[in-house]
């Protein structure tokens, strides 16, 4: 009954964020980890990929910033309450050439997809980033460790592919280098952090 209707709140953008910003305090862990360790350059460009409601694009320049999300409320949401290029679109088809981009981020997404479809965004990714780019991804993450409070939590979640940190590696380590990963808190809510880069092949 309480996942319904948190499923129901997610709907409205303004809602939904206020909800998130409670649960994580204020999404403070995860914008350290973004102003640490995602340094864009003034030329460089970054996609942000599920930006959902733009809340992080406010670390990066307006005219380097893009961000793609499926959901029109909050595209729509971001455009009105943020600067940067909010675009409505499926990530396994990105509308972008090759090599448009130096910097992705991956906040939250993952969690919601199951592999295959992890797989063709990865491969979307790679075509539209250039040779060498860096990626950030922060995911829900599931442990033997993790308490009831967590677990519950995950039960409430709409993802329903909250993987433990070995199952995000060897998803991600398919595409991509790992240059480092680890574990932070967001509030009452543990992501595993995955710095990556764009292999050449």
């Amino acid at each position: 009954m309480l996942k319904k209707i948190i499923n129901r709140l997610s709907v409205n953008p303004k809602i939904f964020i206020r909800l998130r910003r409670l649960l994580e305090n204020n999404f403070t862990a995860q914008k350290n980890v973004i102003k640490k360790y995602l340094t864009v350059r003034d030329s460089e460009k970054i996609l942000d990929i599920g930006c959902g409601t733009g809340e992080f694009s406010v670390f990066f320049k307006p005219e380097n910033y893009t961000g793609i999300d499926i959901e029109p409320a909050y595209i729509n949401y971001a455009k009105k309450n943020y600067q940067g290029k909010f675009l409505l679109g499926d990530a396994t088809r990105l509308p972008f050439s090759e090599n448009s981009f130096d910097r992705a981020v991956i906040l939250g997404v993952l969690h919601h997809l199951n592999d295959s479809l992890c797989h063709k965004i990865f491969i979307e990714m790679k075509r539209a980033l250039n040779s060498g780019a860096r990626i950030l991804i922060m995911e829900d993450v599931s442990g033997a460790g993790d308490g009831w409070l967590t677990k519950k939590l995950h039960s409430f979640d709409k993802g329903g592919y909250i993987r433990t940190a070995e199952e995000y590696q060897i998803l991600l380590q398919t595409h991509f280098k790992i240059i480092n990963n680890f574990k932070i808190q967001s509030g009452l809510c543990p992501y595993q952090v995955f710095l990556l880069q764009k292999k050449d092949e």
